[in-house]
């Protein structure tokens, strides 16, 4: 693991001040670390440190994905057996046109067990999208939802209390 582990203070600290949109100027990594009141060595060194340890994945930019001409996006629900849930779930997650990948529990009466969320430029390569993961990963019981309008889409925002 970490040899230098972070302090909560100091994690707790720095997860508040890593701000919604970075500033768009040559040391962004400056002011956050100033909002936090350390060092951007130490920000950056306890960045690393709680991407080690899974607390972050990563700091990057976002897509939104209709500005970007890809207009749309399906969620797809695929009935993958336990045992192969892991193998079929990396699979699936290096598609790039798959933004998530989550396995969640089966219900009572609905038998998918992995869930994909696909991006394309038209209804056709979502459909195109999905049939080509079921060709790589031999999933045949699967269904798509097309999104028909989005309400919210932001990212996780740490809550200060």
């Amino acid at each position: 693991m970490c040899k230098n582990r972070p302090m909560k203070k100091d994690m707790d600290l720095i997860l508040q001040a890593i701000p919604y949109d970075f500033s768009i100027c040559e040391r962004p990594y400056e002011e956050i670390a100033k909002e936090a009141g350390i060092s951007e060595d130490r920000l950056i060194n306890v960045l690393k440190d709680l991407k080690v340890m899974g607390v972050i994945r990563r700091i990057a930019a976002i897509l939104y994905h209709r500005r970007a001409a890809y207009t749309h996006n399906a969620m797809v629900v695929w009935e993958v057996t336990q045992d192969d849930v892991e193998k079929i779930g990396q699979t699936m997650a290096c598609f790039p046109e798959v933004s998530h990948c989550y396995e969640r529990e089966k219900g009572g009466y609905w038998g998918y067990n992995l869930f994909t969320m696909i991006h394309a430029k038209s209804l056709e390569g979502c459909t195109d999208i999905a049939r080509r993961i079921a060709e790589k990963t031999g999933i045949k019981r699967y269904e798509m939802f097309l999104s028909k309008r989005e309400f919210k889409k932001t990212s996780l925002m740490v809550n200060n209390e």
